[in-house]
């Protein structure tokens, strides 16, 4: 098919939901799987979800649901199309819509053995509940899929795990799945952002200067989670009397991300600081 043809190789995003994605709305991490699209013989249906897919990949959003709602007419059951559907609209902010498709997904997936897509599901879920405050169902949601023996990338569900339980006042445990997804990827920057947050929260400042420096050299955080971990920090170096680290990590979060929060904020800083 002509639709067919026009499918991309596959496309990765900073890390694999919200994702992987920050979400600002709760600040710090919680993460979600990034939207890849396959090149190979399709169907229709699955032609304008990979393009769909494609589209999302490029933040082109609205595209993107265009084209997955159209593949959903011509295929209702396939539980990937219900899978990035929901990740469209949770960045759309429909959130209700996001909930829906993506347990659809889940159910679906789990019909028809499809474990991966199950997992990716869950996981954009368990985001998706942190966003919305819904803290213990977030837990739910990402303590099952970290139970699982097949999942590939666990420390991403440990880190949202994590970041529920330091929502809920959990600080102890909170610490204790940050530190288990750092024993899987030491480099995982949304889980050492979120457990530099825990540590300012708690007044270790050296250790949370430490967490959130190994995060910024990750080299695993997206514009806005970089943007964060540099306003954090230049918050510290203020707290610790120490103006020229501070300066220095506000300006660079004012340039990562001037019209987001962050970047205000950090601005808002060196307003008060020259």
């Amino acid at each position: 098919m002509r639709q067919a043809s026009k499918t991309t190789t596959v496309r990765r995003g900073a890390f694999l939901a919200l994702a992987a994605f920050m979400l600002l709305a709760s600040t710090g991490c919680v993460t979600t799987t990034e939207p890849t699209a396959e090149s190979f013989d399709v169907s229709e249906a699955e032609a304008k979800r990979d393009l769909g897919v494609d589209y999302l990949s490029t933040r082109r959003t609205g595209m993107a649901i265009r084209e997955l709602t159209r593949s959903l007419e011509l295929d209702s059951g396939d539980p990937k199309t219900h899978l990035w559907l929901g990740e469209a609209y949770r960045r759309k902010g429909q959130t209700a819509a996001a909930e829906e498709f993506l347990r659809d997904a889940i159910e679906l997936s789990e019909r028809r053995r499809d474990g991966e897509t199950a997992q990716h599901a869950r996981l954009n879920l368990s985001a998706l509940l942190s966003q919305l405050g819904r803290y213990e169902e977030a837990l739910v949601e990402c303590e099952t899929l970290a139970a699982d023996p097949t999942i590939s990338t666990p420390w991403r569900p440990l880190s949202n795990c994590g970041w529920a339980l330091m929502k809920l006042g959990r600080l102890d445990e909170a610490r204790a799945k940050f530190q288990e997804a750092l024993t899987f990827y030491p480099r995982f920057g949304p889980a050492l952002l979120n457990l530099g947050i825990l540590e300012a929260k708690q007044g270790h400042n050296v250790a949370a200067i430490r967490a959130l420096q190994k995060a910024l050299d990750s080299g695993r955080l997206t514009a806005s989670g970089h943007a964060e971990a540099n306003y954090r920090l230049g918050e510290l170096f203020v707290g610790l009397g120490r103006r020229d680290k501070a300066v220095t990590h506000f300006k660079a979060a004012a340039k990562i991300a001037p019209d987001a929060d962050w970047g205000s904020q950090s601005q808002a800083y060196l307003d008060l600081l020259r």
